[in-house]
């Protein structure tokens, strides 16, 4: 499978490895993560099971990684890729892959409100998990201050 799906997304991707039986790892640079969604899906892989973000401080950048797989194509629901992304810490813009993958709009989401990325293209704005009134950094961000009772924690 992994060299099929290199051999689809050609350039696009820095990376596409096997990681364990039916896990496949692919990295790609954020201005490719719409063209990368395009090509795999058209390859029959239907959706987005999840989006998690991981941040890195030391290294000035936000990982994102989207796991998807297909509910359609029984031999492709054996597979669950993982497609690796970074962003700039202090700018963090990324495509948003919802106009391929709707069921990522809601994971999107979170991960904008929870660690502060903006998908750019995400047609929903607003709160997701947070109040509307919440001050403050994102709070899965690693320098985030738990505030308490007016005293930074």
């Amino acid at each position: 499978m992994a060299g099929s799906i290199s051999e689809k997304l050609g350039d696009l991707a820095t990376q596409v490895s096997a990681v364990s039986p039916g896990r496949l790892l692919i990295t790609v640079d954020a201005s490719n993560i719409v063209e990368t969604a395009r090509r795999l899906h058209e390859m029959g892989f239907d959706h987005v099971k999840s989006v998690t973000g991981t941040d890195y401080p030391d290294e000035n950048r936000l990982e994102v990684v989207y796991h998807v797989s297909s509910f359609e194509n029984l031999d492709l629901a054996a597979f669950v890729l993982q497609i690796k992304t970074s962003v700039n810490r202090f700018d963090p813009n990324l495509p948003s892959v919802t106009g391929i993958w709707p069921s990522a709009e809601y994971l999107e989401r979170e991960a904008s409100d929870l660690l502060g990325i903006r998908f750019e293209g995400l047609s929903a704005k607003g709160r997701l998990l947070l109040p509307e009134t919440f001050a403050g950094g994102p709070p899965l961000r690693k320098d985030f201050k738990i505030r308490t009772e007016g005293i930074d924690a």
